[in-house]
Formats: structure tokens, C-alpha cells, sequence
């Protein structure tokens, strides 16, 4: 009890602090003297709703981000809206809601001269799906108006080596990433930043039922052009070894017991280069799994191709209907009984024999 006590002063403490240093974050009546936006008038890029994407700029801006739910624009002492994010158990607040509004920014800050974009999104940014969904997208829709030479820093959510290797692929160095866990709190001369490309309201697993065409499109004609033509493969990903351990398959024997009865080869798509894997779902008839980010991948397979997805039925997600309807894949949803008796292993997944017979005869189709 004391120890609590003494980390709440703490934090209260430093929070103070930092107010005093930097000033209490405000919420502006206007931001026409803050940004500077310019409309993105290429028709490829289709909101779902029409709304129409931006590319803003702040000149001598702050960002600071918690690294998991909020990542502030800040100009003047204002939180702007449009360039900042909250996303609050799972659902995009006002701009009211983040965090810098009652805490203000308790992190000292770090001055970087030259123009910096801003693709941070707090500890999504590291998740796979949201890469390939969210970060890229904002490059691309960066890249229709601005060379992405131009670019001196791009600011991004601690990049992995997997990450790093992607940016390289697009052009971007490895020394023009800066990363947010180490720099939680910058001052930039001239801060861009574009639009959410398909996330700005309510909860997140709404929206992803409509995600836009051309985030997977843009992302085919990119890494598919030097993919290359192999025999086609009958693939189950197994993510046994997953940094997060929702959708965990509890009793894996009777995967492996259908993988051979229907000769399905098992891939730990993680331990895969990314241009294994795009290289890998290209040259795949059959994908079997239970639900998790290595599905973002079908953006990769062949129209027909079958995608099976094991999900627990009181599990939300609809991201690879949505994807399998643009594409044409022939998506199949294999429902199990819901089970979050664990919370250290939320929506959990127990394979029944009901479910092994549905995705036998899907595969015998």
C-alpha cells in the first residue's frame, strides 16, 4: 500500500513538474493559424466515406506519445486535432481525451532540426497488420505530393529489423528513423503528417470492416512485382510463438494431426523474411489459422484462394472478410466456442472435432 502510494506521488509529482517546464497543453477554437493543410487530389485515394485525405504541416511543433494509446501534435501549447491520435480501449476519443490534456508532457524533449514526418501511433505501430495498413498507407499517400527525399526524419514507434528492411525497400534509411521509445517527447522545425487512412472515429473494430481498396492494392503493385512463381502450397500458420497471446490454440495436437491427414505444411510466418512470406501466401491454394496479424498477408494470395480462419466466435474481427471480399479470396470463418477463463490468454482457442470436420470438407471442396 505504501509503495503504491509513494509511485502515485510520483507521478503526480513529475507531472507537475513538467507542467511548470513546458506549460499546460490547451484545447484550441481554431487551428487555421496552427496547420497548414493540403488536400490529396489523386483519385486512387478513396476514403470509404469520400472524405478527403490531407497533408498538414506544423511548423516548430512538438509530438509526444505514451507509447501505447496517444500521441500528441502539439503547437503553441495546443493538442491539434486531425494530427494527433487517442485510441482508447479500442475506440478513437476526441481530441479532448488524450492523455497530454490532464498530464500534460512528462518527458524532456529532444530538438531535431530538418522536416520530420510523423507516422507514430503509439505501441500499434509495431503490430503487423497495423504496418502494412496503417504506417505504409500514410507514406503513399506522403509520397503523392512530396518526394519522399525531402524528408530529412521520419518519426516512428521503436522500428523492428523486419520494419527497417521495409523502409529500405521504399527508400527510406535506417539513419532517417527515429524512434519513439527512445525520443517519447521531440521539437521538430517543420513536422507533416497525413490523415489516418481509414481510422478516425468510433471503435476500431467497426472500421475495419470498411477499410479502403487501395491500401491493399497499393501494397500488391509494390511487393508483388518481384515475387516469384512457385508450386502452390496448403499452408497453416501457426503463431505458438506470437508476441501477443490472444487466439493462442490450447490444444495444438489436432492441428498437427490435420496437417498431415491434409497435407498442410506449418510456417511460423515471424521466423519468415518478409519476402518469404509475400513470396509464401502468392503461391498458397489453401491458408489455415487461427486469427492473428500473419493474416494481413492474404493481401498477397490469388483470387480463389481458399482462407480459412479459426476464431473464437465471440471475437469481433472482420478484417480478412473484408480483405478475401476485395480480393476475391473464398473466405471461410471457422467459429470455436468462446473461452477467456484465462486472462493472460484472452479469446483463447479449443479446436472440437465439429470444427476439424468443417475444415476438412472446406479443404476437400
Amino acid at each position: 500500500m505504501i509503495k503504491k502510494k509513494l509511485k502515485l506521488y510520483y507521478k503526480v509529482f513529475i507531472q507537475l513538474f513538467f507542467k511548470f517546464l513546458y506549460g499546460k497543453i490547451k484545447i484550441p477554437t481554431s487551428t487555421n493559424d496552427l496547420i497548414k493543410k493540403e488536400k490529396i487530389n489523386d483519385s486512387k485515394f478513396k476514403f470509404h466515406n469520400n472524405k478527403n485525405y490531407y497533408i498538414y504541416t506544423i511548423k516548430n511543433a512538438r509530438i509526444y506519445t505514451d507509447n501505447n494509446e496517444n500521441v500528441a501534435v502539439i503547437k503553441d501549447n495546443f493538442v491539434l486535432p486531425f494530427v494527433s491520435f487517442q485510441q482508447i480501449n479500442g475506440k478513437f476519443e476526441s481530441i479532448n481525451n488524450n492523455s497530454t490534456v490532464k498530464q500534460g508532457t512528462p518527458s524532456l524533449i529532444k530538438k531535431i532540426n530538418g522536416k520530420v514526418f510523423n507516422i507514430c501511433q503509439g505501441d500499434s505501430g509495431n503490430n503487423y497488420f497495423h504496418f502494412m495498413f496503417d504506417i505504409l498507407p500514410k507514406i503513399y499517400l506522403l509520397k503523392s505530393k512530396i518526394d519522399l527525399k525531402e524528408i530529412d526524419y521520419f518519426y516512428v514507434t521503436d522500428p523492428k529489423e523486419w520494419q527497417i528492411k521495409i523502409f529500405k525497400f521504399l527508400g527510406i534509411s535506417k539513419k532517417k528513423l527515429v524512434s519513439s521509445k527512445i525520443h517519447k517527447h521531440i521539437l521538430v522545425k517543420e513536422l507533416l503528417a497525413v490523415d489516418h487512412p481509414w481510422y478516425n472515429h468510433g471503435y476500431f473494430q467497426k472500421s475495419l470492416k470498411k477499410i479502403p481498396k487501395w491500401i491493399i492494392f497499393e501494397n500488391r503493385k509494390i511487393f508483388l512485382k518481384d515475387s516469384k512463381k512457385n508450386k502452390k502450397k496448403r499452408i497453416f500458420l501457426d503463431r505458438s510463438q506470437s508476441n501477443y497471446n490472444h487466439c493462442q490454440i490450447k490444444n495444438f495436437i489436432e492441428i498437427k494431426k490435420l496437417s498431415v491427414k491434409k497435407n498442410l505444411k506449418i510456417y511460423k510466418p515471424e521466423f519468415l523474411s518478409f519476402k518469404k512470406q509475400v513470396n509464401l501466401f502468392k503461391n498458397s491454394s489453401i491458408v489455415v489459422g487461427a486469427h492473428g496479424a500473419a493474416f494481413t498477408n492474404i493481401i498477397f494470395c490469388k483470387p480463389r484462394t481458399k482462407i480459412i480462419e479459426i476464431i473464437p466466435a465471440d471475437h469481433p474481427n472482420r478484417k480478412c472478410e473484408r480483405i478475401s471480399k476485395i480480393l476475391n479470396l473464398k473466405y471461410f470463418r471457422i467459429k470455436t466456442n468462446p473461452d477467456n477463463s484465462n486472462p493472460n490468454y484472452p479469446f483463447r482457442i479449443n479446436i472440437n472435432k465439429k470444427n476439424i470436420k468443417i475444415i476438412e470438407n472446406i479443404i476437400n471442396l
